[in-house]
């Protein structure tokens, strides 16, 4: 599952998509379970975020990062400071979101509608912790 926040403007980045090697213009997208000194960050290409990263092209990275990782997606400027509340928060709503499809499943009820698409909501999906709808 991912998770989208904010907008911002591209002069602003000072980071490099961790597959492609440019800088993400329009959204960046971070991987919540690959961390070492600093995120693994990526573009929003979806050859990318959908790419394996290794310790080959991204030194010091002890695990290599798979497109099944929970990764946080960012269209503002986030500071470093900023980087592990906005995650930690991530990571909260990421778990309710889990555990409200896992409850209706169980039910057997339908899954609630996507507010942009209006289809049904299936994971993995991006879930914004930025708005309340």
């Amino acid at each position: 599952m991912e998770f989208m926040t904010g907008a911002h403007p591209r002069e602003y980045r000072s980071t490099d998509c961790d597959s492609c090697g440019a800088a993400p213009g329009g959204a960046r997208i971070l991987c919540m379970d690959c961390h070492d000194n600093r995120t693994v960050d990526f573009c929003s290409e979806p050859e990318c975020f959908n790419s394996v990263v290794t310790s080959k092209t991204r030194p010091g990275l002890k695990t290599p990062h798979t497109p099944n990782h929970d990764m946080l997606k960012v269209h503002r400027i986030l500071f470093d400071r900023d980087t592990g509340k906005v995650e930690k928060n991530a990571k909260s709503a990421l778990e309710a979101a889990r555990k409200t499809v896992s409850d209706l499943e169980a039910k057997k009820k339908p899954m609630p509608l996507c507010f942009h698409c209006q289809k049904a909501v299936s994971l993995p999906c991006w879930y914004c912790v930025d708005c309340t709808s």
